[in-house]
């Protein structure tokens, strides 16, 4: 006679087990995954908002300032020589607040200078700055694509600010965004305001 087989009890899990469990651990895991992806997402599209709100909350700021501070003139962009006042509406490329001169410019090959942009295409091949006095008022997270001041007749006193800005592409923010990311400001200034 052989022996007999002893049968004994063996715990462990079937094939079945095993590729349910691997399942319901991978739709888990892609839950997560998708919850860390969007949120990474909105958190950086909370910070490239708050990027383009900070900066048009100080160039509004600044040039508010010396609104307040002094009279205005303007510059055209195609009048080489000074500035003239203003008895009508009319739109300009840069703002003379007395000393204080406000345009758009974009970075020259000497570094830390600026040159006044006479075309608004540079702006979309190159990042372009809001500058006053030669100093930077927008800051390298951001692309200033147009800037324009209306100013109204001296008998109203209204300055109207138009900026389009873009957050500036890092290695942190996704093209998707920065086309989803655009800010058109359009404040104005009045009388009251002002003085």
């Amino acid at each position: 006679m052989l022996g007999k087989i002893k049968k004994t009890n063996l715990w462990g899990f079937t094939l079945i087990e095993i590729i349910v469990a691997v399942t319901i651990f991978s739709i888990i895991m892609t839950s997560v995954i998708m919850i860390f992806v969007n949120t990474t997402n909105l958190s950086m599209r909370i910070d490239v908002d708050r990027i383009l709100q900070e900066n048009s909350k100080n160039i509004i700021e600044i040039i508010s300032e010396d609104l307040k501070k002094q009279d205005i003139k303007v510059c055209d962009l195609w009048i080489i020589q000074g500035c003239i006042w203003l008895s009508n509406i009319m739109t300009w490329s840069e703002l003379w607040v007395w000393d204080n001169h406000y345009y758009l410019a974009k970075e020259s090959t000497l570094w830390g200078t600026f040159i006044k942009v006479t075309d608004l295409i540079d702006c979309n091949t190159k990042q372009c700055y809001i500058v006053k006095n030669w100093e930077l008022l927008s800051n390298s997270y951001v692309n200033i694509k147009n800037l324009e001041f209306s100013i109204f007749s001296e008998h109203n006193s209204k300055v109207q600010i138009n900026v389009l800005m873009y957050p500036m592409s890092w290695k942190w923010i996704k093209s998707s965004l920065i086309e989803k990311s655009k800010l058109n400001i359009q404040t104005t200034l009045n009388d009251d305001y002002i003085k």
